[in-house]
């Protein structure tokens, strides 16, 4: 069991989803033979080679619809089309176990059924009315009581509609993972393009002038003049200003806000379903503390939304008047983020560059990252 929860544990948000949805459905398609075996011990006639092929016939064919619904799903999902030749033998066993079952009118219910559920996510839901209307016609035909055609009718429309609304809302978890990845990406990008714009800015009017003086500066030596020199003064007076612009820009586009990381993991993880607890306050700490713990928050975040499944996050501050210590705990742990990686390691640098240190913990199931340093750095 232990072994079961971790590997489902593992699993990101969307692939549950798919599972959750997907293997009822696979497990309503392998059933078949459960009915078929029903049938055989409800049968009236002796037990023999036709009863016996019923049952083997019912088998094949539940494998057959287990393979059909398995390709039609990732048809729908915008995979390769369905192959024909495993239509057309699911279509020819059902025949099959419809002549050799004790009753052909439930043989119709077990078979047909089976095949329209296996069948649903590839064809039009006007087809699949027809297809449960036929059957229902068919089992008619068998002469079979009318709450035997009623049974058909509804029973099998209420699985091919569960069947279709499932691999509708499969599609659409999927669609909602993929647009949120793409979210994040474009989030990146229009911050590498803020980035390369403000540093254009700050350095593309700085270098023109550089080149402009320096040409000048050469000129005028070129003549013997005494004022190259004066401009080759000027070229290094606007180097120096370019380069302490453009650590400013820098160090604005690393620095950290305690208050804004926090006010944003808790935004972003809310987004991701993740319910957020935010703990204290450290709008009284020292500006180089709140910096260092707000990296600690940052990575703590991504973490958790890269490599954990967790449900719940809650963010604890404390201190005194000697130490501060930020806890970022979630119910999410994995193998992957158990272990830690370069994003903690590099923390860790980070915090002893402040007299701090950063230890991770996993108790029952949760992950906790501890980052503890001192008030005054």
């Amino acid at each position: 069991m232990t072994s079961v929860l971790g590997w489902w544990n593992e699993r990101s948000r969307a692939e549950r989803f798919d599972i959750s949805l997907r293997w009822p459905l696979y497990g309503l398609v392998a059933a078949e033979p459960l009915f078929a075996l029903l049938m055989f011990l409800s049968a009236a006639e002796p037990v023999g080679v036709r009863l016996i092929g019923f049952l083997v016939v019912s088998v094949v064919h539940a494998a057959v619809g287990f393979v059909l619904l398995r390709d039609g799903i990732a048809a729908y999902l915008g995979g390769a089309r369905l192959d024909l030749r495993m239509v057309a033998v699911g279509v020819g066993l059902g025949v099959v176990g419809v002549l050799l079952s004790p009753d052909a009118a439930l043989g119709v219910v077990v078979m047909g059924g089976a095949l329209s559920l296996a069948l649903t996510p590839v064809l039009w839901k006007s087809l699949l009315l027809v297809l449960v209307v036929v059957g229902t016609l068919l089992v008619g035909l068998l002469d079979a009581p009318v709450s035997a055609q009623f049974s058909y009718f509804y029973g099998v429309g209420i699985l091919v509609f569960t069947c279709r609304i499932s691999v509708w809302m499969l599609r659409l978890g999927w669609e909602i993972d993929h647009s949120r990845e793409v979210s994040a990406q474009l989030a990146v990008a229009q911050e590498r393009l803020r980035f390369a714009r403000d540093l254009h800015d700050t350095l593309g009017r700085n270098l023109s002038l550089v080149a402009v003086q320096s040409e000048l500066a050469a000129r005028l030596a070129e003549r013997g003049d005494s004022t190259a020199a004066e401009q080759m003064l000027d070229v290094r007076r606007i180097a120096h200003d370019s380069l302490r612009e453009m650590r400013a820009v820098v160090g604005g586009y690393r620095a950290t806000d305690l208050a804004t990381e926090l006010s944003g993991a808790q935004s972003v993880l809310r987004s991701a379903g993740i319910t957020c607890r935010v703990i204290g306050d450290g709008a009284t700490l020292p500006p180089a503390t709140q910096t260092a713990l707000a990296w600690v928050v940052l990575e703590a975040t991504t973490n958790v939304l890269r490599h954990s499944t967790a449900t719940t996050c809650k963010i604890e501050l404390e201190s005194d008047r000697e130490t501060v210590v930020l806890r970022v705990s979630n119910d999410g742990v994995s193998q992957s983020s158990a272990t830690g990686g370069n994003g903690l390691a590099g923390l860790r640098e980070r915090l002893a560059e402040v007299a701090g240190t950063l230890t991770v913990e996993t108790p029952g199931g949760w992950f906790v990252v501890l980052a503890r340093l001192p008030v005054v750095v």
